[in-house]
C-alpha cells in the first residue's frame, strides 16, 4: 500500500551527540531493551504533524489522518525550538508510515512510504518548504549578431558572435560564438545551432536506421558536434530569410507564404546549461503535440506549460511529465493548412505557450530543428515519420485482444484467465504476465515454486496450440546479486552504467538493489541476446514487454551501496544508503518544471550525473534509454524467433515507433 496525499518531498536523516550517523529511513539509536520505537520529524512549517501508519500489529493503517505527534522532548539539535515532533510507539518492531499537515498536503516519501524496521530511535527531516515561485519566464538577453555567410546550393552556414551585455548573466555564461547551419530539403528544413568550438552533445543519429535523420550522420552516432547535414539539391517547398543583428531566422511555405517558423519574438539565448529560443504563434495557429505529459488536451492553450523528462510517473494529475519525450508539434491554421516543428535534442526542456509565442527553454544539447512544410495534416504526418521511421508493422496476432494485469500469482491463475475466456466465448489473443512470474522479480528468471518450468511449458505448449501468444515483462534493472547470470555475465561485458566514482550505478527496483545495463555500450547487444535467448528457451515467448525503461530508481542520489544485513520490507521502500553531492548535472541553473513541482532530476530517476559508454552523461541520454533499449530488444526477438517481433515499450522518444509499440503505462482509468 502506499499512503495516500500529495507533496513534494524527499528527506534527510541527521545525528549528533551519541546518534550514529543516519542516511535515508535509517536507525539513528538502537534499541535500548525497552523495545519502544520513536519517531522523531522535523517540520517547522506545520502547525502540528500527524503521522499515519501501519504498525503490523493486525489492525492496518489508521485512521487518516492518523495521530498528532507532541513537540520533541529532546535537546540539542532535535529540540522542539528546532522544529522537531516526536511519537512514541511501545512494542513496536516496525512500522510503515507518512506525515501530513491535517490540511491536505502530505510527506510520503514520494509516495514509496517512509519504512522503519526496528525499535529504537529515528529521525526524518522533511524537505517540504513554502511554494518557490517558478524561474523566470524567460530571458531578455541582446542575442547574437552574424559575423560571416557561407552558402552552398541548399545549405547557408552562419558564423554568430554573442552580443555585448552589461547585465548580470542568469543561468550562466552565454557561449560566445555559435554556428547555424541551415539545410533545405523538398519538404523540411533543417536549422541546426550549436557551439562554434566546443563539442556538444548531439542525439546520435545511426539511432535512426529506419529513418532518413540517418542519412545526416557523419561521425558514427556518438553524439558529439560534426554531424554534418547533406546539404540536398532537390527543389525546396521551403523558403528561408535571416536577420544578421539580432539574429532570427524565418522559414515559410512558398505556396502560400505562411510563415512556419519565425524565432524574431525572442533573442535566441545560448549557455552551456540553459538554450532559449521561441517561435511566433499567430492566433490563428492552433498547436498540438509536445507530450509525453498528461493534460485535458492534445491542443496547447496561452499559459500551458510541458516539460518534456521521462519520468516513472502515473497519470493520475494533471500537467505532470510522464514516461517519455517528444519535442514535436504539428500547427493547424484558420485555412485548415498544417506544418510540423521537430526539436531533435534529447535534454531535458520546458515548452510554454505564452504572448504569442512557443519558447523553449532547454537544459542541454543542441538546437536542431526540423521545420516540416505539410500543407495537411497527413503530409505532416508522412513526412515527419519519413525522417524518424516509419511505425513498424507489428505481427498479425497482436493486433487482436489482449489480457494482462499485476497478480496472477501462479501457472494456475493464468491458466483459468484463459479458460474462463473460452468458457464465457469471449475472443483472446494474447496472455501476458506481470513480474509475478520471476524468481524474486529477477529478470530472465522463472519462480521454481509458482511458475516452474514443467508447468510453463505445458501451459505454453496450450496456449500455442490455441492459437494464443505470450507476453511476458522485463525491466532493465539487473539485480545486484553475484549468483544471478545477468548480473555476472553483465560485469565481465563490463555493460552497466556508472556512477561518477566508475563503478556500477546502484540503484533499485523490485528485485531490491539493482544495476542497468548501457545500451550505448558496444558489448550491450551481445550481453541482451544472450539473456532473452536464454529466457526464451526455458519460457517460450510471443513478444517482450519492456517497462520500468525511463530509468525507473526508486534510490535517488549521486551513488548509492548497500546496507550490510539490511532486508528490505518490501520492494518499493528505499533499502540503500545514498549520498547526494549537488552537482551540476542534477542541479542544473534552470529548473524545468519536472513533475509539476520543479523537482529534482535524479528524483524517480538515476543520477543525472551517471555516465554511459564513451562518457555520455545521462543529463544528456536520459529521454533516450527507453529508445535505445527498445531498438535492442526489437532486434534481438526477431533475430531469436525469426519472425516480425512484439515489443511494448513504456519509455518512448521520436523514432521509438520504428521498433515497438507503446502504451500509457500506469494511471488512473477503472
Amino acid at each position: 500500500m502506499v499512503a495516500s496525499g500529495v507533496g513534494r518531498v524527499t528527506q534527510l536523516l541527521v545525528a549528533v551527540g551519541c546518534f550514529a550517523a543516519a542516511q535515508a529511513q535509517e536507525l539513528i539509536k538502537k534499541d535500548d531493551g525497552s523495545g519502544v520505537l520513536t519517531m522523531l520529524f522535523q517540520q517547522p512549517l506545520w502547525a502540528t504533524p500527524n503521522i499515519h501508519f501501519n504498525d503490523f500489529k493486525g489492525n492496518g493503517w489508521t485512521a487518516v489522518p492518523g495521530f498528532a505527534m507532541n513537540k520533541s522532548s529532546y535537546s540539542d539539535d532535535f529540540a522542539a525550538a528546532n522544529g522537531w515532533w516526536q511519537y512514541n510507539f511501545e512494542n513496536t518492531s516496525q512500522l510503515e508510515f507518512v506525515f501530513n499537515d491535517n490540511n491536505g498536503t502530505w510527506d510520503n516519501n514520494e509516495s514509496r512510504n517512509y519504512v522503519a524496521y526496528s525499535a529504537g530511535v529515528w529521525a526524518v527531516v522533511s524537505n517540504i518548504e513554502p511554494a518557490k515561485p517558478p524561474p523566470p519566464a524567460f530571458i531578455n538577453g541582446t542575442g547574437y549578431t552574424v559575423t560571416s555567410v557561407e552558402e552552398t546550393g541548399n545549405h547557408i552556414t552562419l558564423q554568430l558572435l554573442a552580443n555585448p551585455t552589461t547585465e548580470p548573466e542568469q543561468f550562466g555564461a552565454d557561449v560566445k560564438e555559435l554556428v547555424v547551419d541551415i539545410t533545405k530539403k523538398e519538404d523540411s528544413v533543417r536549422v541546426k545551432i550549436t557551439d562554434k568550438n566546443t563539442k556538444r552533445w548531439e542525439v546520435p543519429l545511426d539511432l535512426y536506421s529506419k529513418g532518413d535523420l540517418s542519412k545526416d550522420s557523419g561521425n558514427g552516432g556518438q553524439g558529439q558536434q560534426g554531424q554534418q547535414g547533406q546539404q540536398g539539391n532537390a527543389k525546396s517547398n521551403l523558403d528561408v530569410m535571416y536577420t544578421k543583428n539580432p539574429f532570427t531566422v524565418k522559414v515559410t511555405r512558398k505556396s502560400d507564404g505562411y510563415v512556419l517558423f519565425d524565432s524574431s519574438k525572442l533573442d535566441l539565448v545560448f549557455k552551456d546549461q540553459y538554450l532559449q529560443i521561441a517561435t511566433a504563434v499567430p492566433t490563428d495557429l492552433s498547436v498540438y503535440g509536445l507530450g509525453e505529459s498528461t493534460r485535458g488536451s492534445m491542443r496547447l492553450y496561452p499559459g500551458d506549460r510541458h516539460t518534456m523528462w521521462a519520468r516513472d510517473q502515473a497519470s493520475s494529475g494533471e500537467k505532470i511529465n510522464t514516461y517519455g519525450s517528444h519535442p514535436f508539434f504539428l500547427g493547424l491554421n484558420g485555412k485548415g493548412k498544417a506544418h510540423g516543428v521537430f526539436l531533435l535534442n534529447s535534454n531535458g526542456m520546458d515548452v510554454a505557450l505564452e504572448d504569442g509565442r512557443l519558447i523553449y527553454q532547454v537544459i542541454g544539447g543542441i538546437l536542431d530543428f526540423h521545420v516540416i512544410s505539410g500543407p495537411k495534416p497527413v503530409d505532416v504526418v508522412n513526412q515527419y515519420t519519413s525522417l524518424i521511421g516509419r511505425p513498424k508493422l507489428m505481427p498479425y496476432w497482436s493486433y487482436g485482444f489482449h489480457q494482462c494485469r499485476w497478480g496472477y500469482k501462479n501457472v494456475s491463475m493464468l491458466r483459468d484467465v484463459v479458460d474462463k475466456y473460452a468458457a464465457n466465448q469471449i475472443p483472446l489473443d494474447v496472455i501476458w504476465s506481470d513480474i509475478d512470474y520471476m524468481s524474486k522479480y529477477y529478470d530472465f528468471t522463472l519462480d521454481p515454486v509458482n511458475f516452474p518450468q514443467e508447468e510453463m511449458a505445458k501451459f505454453l505448449s496450450d496456449v500455442h496450440g490455441k492459437g494464443l501468444h505470450y507476453v511476458p515483462i522485463i525491466d532493465p534493472g539487473i539485480p545486484d546479486e553475484p549468483t544471478d547470470i545477468a548480473y555476472s555475465r553483465g560485469l565481465e561485458l563490463d555493460v552497466f552504467i556508472k556512477d561518477t566514482k566508475g563503478i556500477p550505478y546502484l540503484g533499485q527496483v523490485w528485485p531490491g538493489p539493482t544495476v542497468y545495463p548501457d545500451f550505448f555500450h558496444p558489448n550491450s547487444t551481445t550481453y541482451w541476446s544472450e539473456q532473452f535467448d536464454r529466457m526464451h528457451k526455458m519460457l517460450e515467448y510471443d513478444g517482450i514487454w519492456i517497462d520500468m525503461n525511463e530509468l525507473s530508481n526508486f534510490c535517488p542520489g549521486t551513488s548509492c551501496k548497500r546496507y550490510e544485513g539490511r532486508q528490505c520490507p518490501d520492494g518499493s521502500s528505499c533499502c540503500l544508503q545514498c549520498t547526494d553531492d549537488k552537482n551540476k548535472w542534477n542541479y542544473p541553473p534552470f529548473a524545468i518544471n519536472n513533475g509539476n513541482s520543479y523537482d529534482k532530476l535524479l528524483n524517480k530517476g538515476i543520477s543525472a550525473s551517471s555516465l554511459q559508454y564513451g562518457g555520455i552523461r545521462q543529463y544528456d541520454a536520459h529521454n533516450l534509454y527507453g529508445f535505445t533499449e527498445s531498438i535492442a530488444t526489437n532486434a534481438i526477438v526477431e533475430k531469436i524467433r525469426q519472425k516480425r517481433a512484439f515489443v511494448l515499450s513504456r519509455s518512448t522518444f521520436p523514432g521509438s515507433g520504428a521498433h515497438v509499440a507503446h502504451w500509457t503505462g500506469d494511471n488512473a482509468a477503472t
